[in-house]
């Protein structure tokens, strides 16, 4: 879970592929003029080795050279209908990321799952294959690996890079001919976190069909995986809890029941799919009125603790393993609840497993100190 400032990751770069040997149809080696092979290779090359069979024909080629090059003689792959790769081999992760841009065609962005990780968020829904959006107006086929959602509701792209900006390399040829390209080498067009992770939600809420059909336990986990998510992508500080509402509010009812549900956490202040539970807990009971969550302790705006109630000064800190049990951590979390302890507050730990295990107990435990603290 996220608590305090954690060190911030680095959204995910993909690493360059390895050098990729293109290989040209033979009509391109023997044909006199240069320029038809260099626009190949130049559209291939800004493509990780990739094109579409669009790109191929207006560069010159014709549908004979295309059927040699994929043919039994030739060097090609098909990686999609209409898309092949220039070289022999398997696709690394960032070529399959690109065919699913080119399979959209121009102005498609990735989004949901693929979109999410590829800006450095870790708590995202499991789901195969890649998510593109593509105009309404266009009406590109899913595939296996593919997903296709045509929207009217096209978001700005966020162009990634996924190399180096000093190693972007054009070459003049492709930017004065009309060959279409969707893509630049080292870029990668995706949707705004705040699109993409609502997009997952939707996509995942979609997968697993009406919430009064899911088995508890899986209607648990499932609120699970989404809570993490949308938690994460504020607390990472990738878009806003107003982005999120906004999105939300635009997106197709289908699917949206337990983001909805989710949105309402994240309102109130959470930032970690345990104090989502943890307001779970809080709301069952008759006692406990709604906490502070991670709003600075009254009197002291540099401490936040996970939530609080001033009345009874008793503060409730969800310590999880991986943000509080491990290297200096466990030292950190002592010296938060020994500052808590001197200035009057009194703590109230719990771990994950604790609230998802036992949340009677905990609640009984906690209603004890609340009033325990209004009697001092």
């Amino acid at each position: 879970m996220l608590h305090g400032r954690p060190q911030e990751r680095e959204p995910t770069r993909l690493h360059p592929q390895p050098p990729i040997r293109l290989y040209l149809p033979p009509t391109l080696h023997r044909d006199s003029s240069t320029m038809r092979h260099a626009r190949v290779a130049t559209i291939a090359f800004e493509q990780d080795g990739l094109i579409t069979r669009a790109q191929a024909l207006a560069c010159g080629m014709s549908a004979d050279a295309v059927r040699h090059a994929i043919g039994p003689a030739g060097r090609w792959q098909i990686v999609l209908p209409g898309l092949y790769a220039t070289f022999d081999g398997p696709l690394g992760r960032q070529q399959h990321l690109r065919a699913a841009v080119l399979h959209g065609g121009d102005g498609s962005v990735i989004t949901g799952a693929a979109a999410c990780r590829l800006t450095g968020l870790r708590y995202v829904p499991a789901r195969p294959g890649i998510d593109v959006l593509v105009p309404h107006r266009r009406r590109p086929g899913s595939t296996s690996s593919v997903h296709v959602h045509r929207t009217r509701r096209m978001p700005d792209r966020t162009v990634w890079w996924t190399e180096s900006p000093e190693t972007i390399t054009s070459h003049w040829w492709s930017q004065r001919d009309d060959v279409p390209s969707t893509v630049w080498r080292g870029m990668l067009p995706i949707a705004p976190p705040e699109r993409a992770a609502v997009d997952a939600v939707r996509l995942h809420g979609a997968s697993l069909g009406r919430r009064d059909h899911l088995a508890a336990p899986q209607r648990i986990m499932a609120m699970r995986d989404i809570r993490a998510l949308m938690c994460e992508v504020v607390q990472r500080r990738r878009c806003n809890v107003s982005d999120l509402l906004t999105e939300i509010d635009a997106a197709p009812r289908a699917g949206m029941a337990l983001a909805r549900m989710a949105i309402a956490d994240v309102v109130a202040g959470c930032r970690s799919a345990p104090e989502c539970e943890l307001r779970d807990i809080v709301s069952s009971s008759r006692v406990l009125p709604e906490p502070r969550w991670n709003r600075p302790l009254p009197g002291y705006p540099s401490i936040s603790p996970d939530a609080c109630w001033p009345l009874a000064r008793l503060v409730a800190e969800v310590n999880s393993r991986e943000w509080h049990g491990f290297g200096v951590a466990p030292e950190e979390t002592e010296r938060r609840h020994a500052l808590y302890a001197g200035l009057g507050w009194t703590v109230f730990p719990v771990s994950p497993h604790r609230i998802r295990s036992d949340p009677g107990g905990v609640r009984r435990q906690l209603v004890a100190a609340y009033r325990a603290g209004l009697e001092r």
